[in-house]
């Protein structure tokens, strides 16, 4: 089974590099671990799963409470490498992280996913998440 460790050394940050720049090809390696850790200070997660030495998917969370669904679990990202999906790692990721989510009694697990990512669209259906708002974002 497939062991799910938390990102805490700048060794683990860098190791879920391939599989984070992935899912956010915007980032720049060089300052990768520096944005991790500014993230980690504002209570962001970072999950990784090691196979033969290799950080194959990775997920990052951190929690919210707002006004219109109380105390939330929001999944930031959430990637495997290229080849190793569909071997159910982002499941495993995300059947810890509905188990974190009760453990802090939030009320709802929350991401949001690109119009374009359909394969990663077709596990949170199969996970029963729901389309329920749109996102807007205006550029500053």
């Amino acid at each position: 089974m497939a062991e799910i460790k938390i990102a805490v050394t700048n060794k683990d940050i860098a190791s879920c590099w391939e599989a984070m720049f992935l899912l956010r090809p915007m980032l720049k390696e060089e300052d990768f671990i520096k944005k991790i850790k500014k993230m980690q200070e504002e209570g962001y997660t970072l999950l990784y799963i090691l196979e033969n030495d290799k950080t194959i998917a990775v997920a990052g969370y951190r929690f919210f409470t707002m006004l219109y669904c109380g105390k939330m679990l929001y999944i930031d990202d959430l990637s495997t490498l290229e080849n190793y999906r569909g071997k159910g790692y982002a499941t495993i990721l995300l059947n810890y992280i509905y188990d974190i989510a009760k453990q802090e009694k939030c009320s709802s697990l929350q991401l949001d996913s690109g119009y374009t990512r359909t394969g990663a669209h077709k596990l949170y259906y199969k996970e029963d998440f729901i389309i329920n708002a749109f996102h807007f974002n205006k550029q500053l």
